[in-house]
């Protein structure tokens, strides 16, 4: 599968829009340090392309390194993958932190020059271009962790170039709905944009749920945006972007934003009711126990799923579109920064736990517990619960990172909730056009 990904995606063009795989401002309030094995066999760690992580010596001094960690779903992950590092590198501790509002709490210990040794960030996230730019976090280009990357997303990644952060792993949107609901009801997945609706109008009749949509969290509402967009937009949010700073077009002038905004007005109609006051986590677990048919979200939330109910029966399929000619985007998940000011013993530690992560060893791990495609070579991505979407990935997948100014995403999602109360989608475009064009000249 992993090879088909890299394929499609290397015939189609490899542009532009944020997919950040969850929200960096809604982080869970989670400190874990896995435990170190000191009576564990000490081993090491070999890429696909050679690369060695030689662990540490039993004599060696003791070091403790912090990861700062912004993927809330990827917190056991990490977890199971800072344990298996630490065996092979015994005088190692890993620290992995989480925080609430994790973005705001970067910013601020970026201000300080308190940077981590180890943080996950968003190649497309407009605070990673600027710690990047700052010098505020190590320039990875000749570190061996970059070895092991697949060619294709390396160079999605590179920055003024040079390498920033090492990219794990990949993400998709689409929609996930309940199995054995859709057999009870005599369902078909549709592929149709008018199927989608007819099939909620039905379910909505017989008095039952068909979307469960966490709106009292901004951010979901700004990707469930972009996922209807990005079926008719494909890989072209940079275009898109770059004409807006050229004046060539607006928000309220462009077709796909108007209707993907429209769409997800549309939607509400079918959901739960009083979509402002659910938030992410209680969506997951309603969805995940029973409510409802559907769940739009991405790729991401299928382990969170699948801890809330091991016996939940649910796959997910691709987000349609009016004409069923849908493309798929994706983007970068994961990915690994250091801090540019950590030196010594400690420099040289963080060395071997990025070389770790981006081992095919660890990619896989990662890969199998996160149900994600992985940037590492070597690594099969099995997601039988996605295959329909990864069928069209296959076809039509298109690698989508460009950043739209930074401070627009902010200032977007805190206007989103908004729209869905007055639904006056031509006032809410035209002044994100004024946002964006406020944000883009803040950046001269």
């Amino acid at each position: 599968m992993k090879k088909r990904i890299v394929s499609a995606i290397l015939a189609t063009a490899m542009v532009a829009t944020l997919f950040a795989g969850c929200s960096n401002n809604n982080s869970s309030s989670t400190s874990s340090a896995a435990k170190d094995d000191s009576s564990s066999k000490t081993t090491s760690s070999t890429t696909e392309s050679g690369a060695e992580s030689t662990p540490a010596g039993n004599d060696g001094a003791k070091v403790e390194i912090e990861f700062l960690q912004q993927k809330r779903e990827a917190v056991d992950t990490f977890d199971a993958l800072i344990q298996e590092f630490q065996k092979q590198n015994p005088n190692i501790t890993v620290t992995q932190n989480t925080v609430p509002d994790a973005g705001t709490v970067l910013m601020t210990r970026a201000a300080s020059n308190e940077m981590p040794d180890v943080l996950t960030h968003w190649p497309a996230d407009a605070a990673y271009i600027q710690f990047a730019t700052q010098g505020r976090l190590k320039d990875l280009t000749d570190n061996a962790c970059m070895d092991n990357v697949i060619d294709s997303y390396k160079e999605s990644i590179k920055l003024d170039g040079k390498y920033y952060t090492v990219p794990i792993s990949l993400n998709f949107m689409g929609v996930f709905y309940d199995v054995d609901k859709f057999k009870d009801g005599g369902y078909e997945v549709p592929k149709t944009w008018d199927e989608f609706i007819n099939l909620a109008k039905d379910i909505q009749g017989k008095g039952e749920v068909a979307f469960v949509l966490p709106d009292k969290d901004s951010w979901t509402i700004s990707q469930g945006w972009d996922n209807i967009g990005g079926k008719d937009r494909g890989g072209e949010m940079g275009k898109f972007y770059d004409e807006l700073r050229a004046g060539t077009t607006t928000y309220q002038d462009d077709p796909i934003a108007v209707d993907s905004m429209e769409k997800m007005i549309e939607l509400r109609e079918y959901s739960q009711g009083d979509t402002l006051s659910l938030g992410y986590d209680q969506a997951i677990n309603d969805f995940a126990t029973g409510t409802g048919y559907m769940f739009i979200q991405g790729i991401w939330a299928l382990p969170s799923i699948e801890s809330a109910n091991p016996d939940k029966n649910v796959a997910m399929f691709p987000m349609p579109n009016d004409k069923g000619d849908m493309k798929q985007p994706l983007g970068v998940d994961v990915a690994i920064c250091a801090g540019a000011d950590t030196t010594g013993d400690k420099a040289d530690a963080v060395d071997k736990f990025l070389l770790y992560l981006s081992s095919t060893e660890a990619a896989q791990m990662y890969s199998d517990k996160d149900h994600s495609p992985s940037c590492i070579k070597g690594v099969e991505a099995q997601i039988p619960q996605a295959q329909a979407v990864l069928d069209l990935i296959d076809t039509a997948g298109v690698l989508d990172i460009s950043a739209p100014p930074a401070g627009f995403e902010e200032t977007k999602r805190s206007k989103l909730q908004q729209v869905l109360i007055d639904k006056d989608v031509n006032a809410f475009l035209t002044t994100m056009t004024e946002d964006f064009l406020a944000a883009a000249a803040s950046e001269q």
